[in-house]
């Protein structure tokens, strides 16, 4: 996850040193919270308060070319107001009508609750071979109602283009989402119904395939 600018559209203002255990591993780009006083990775589901994201490598390891690589350091950016960015999810389309993209369990979205996805958006990234979806490739179309029937999920969205089995599609959820949890790495967003993170989605580039989000609970900002 990379930090972009703050809330006010600005340069990102704070970027500091915290105190880390010189053997624990940090990655860049990575959401981090303090623990102890020094900063670890934040957890998958992680609904506490977050301090920022890793604005370094610190390896856990000695290195000679870096000494921080083990130092009792670690830059973060840390500002309340910093947004984050990182890419959107896809789901892969199992059927879909010109209103309607329907994508099943196993193509990696678990059971949300009816609604969940309104107002957010998809946006057709991969034609399966021989898709007769009308829609080209960067096509956006605004999700206006979603359903999920046991593992079955209903994207009713704005008229278009046929979705087809395999047709591959970037989910940008609605502002103000905050479902799902950190990948493996803690640094992108998986789709998740069963947790609540301390981040919220708070914008979208299309042109990019990222999600913009904030903290929901920070260190120094206090909680929602």
């Amino acid at each position: 996850m990379n930090a972009r600018n703050n809330a006010g559209g600005g340069a990102i203002l704070s970027v500091r040193a915290y105190p880390i255990d010189p053997t624990t591993k940090i990655m860049v780009g990575q959401v981090v919270k303090l623990s102890g006083g020094k900063v670890v990775a934040a957890a998958a589901a992680e609904t506490g308060a977050i301090l920022g994201v890793a604005a370094e490598t610190h390896e856990g390891t000695a290195d000679a070319l870096n000494l921080r690589a083990n130092g009792k350091e670690v830059l973060v950016a840390d500002g309340p107001d910093t947004i984050f960015e990182c890419a959107a999810p896809e789901i892969k389309a199992s059927a879909g009508t010109a209103t309607t993209v329907v994508s099943n369990g196993a193509n990696g979205m678990a059971a949300f609750a009816a609604d969940d996805f309104n107002g957010g958006m998809l946006q057709l990234v991969k034609l399966v071979a021989g898709s007769t979806n009308a829609d080209p490739v960067g096509a956006v179309r605004e999700i206006t109602d979603f359903a999920d029937a046991s593992g079955t999920e209903t994207f009713t969205v704005s008229a278009g283009g046929t979705a087809n089995a395999g047709d591959v599609y970037r989910v940008y959820p609605p502002i103000g989402f905050a479902k799902g949890n950190l990948d493996a790495n803690r640094a992108g967003l998986t789709l998740s119904a069963t947790a609540s993170i301390s981040l919220k989605v708070v914008g979208h580039d299309m042109e990019r395939g990222k999600i913009l989000l904030m903290a929901k609970k920070h260190t120094l900002g206090g909680a929602e």
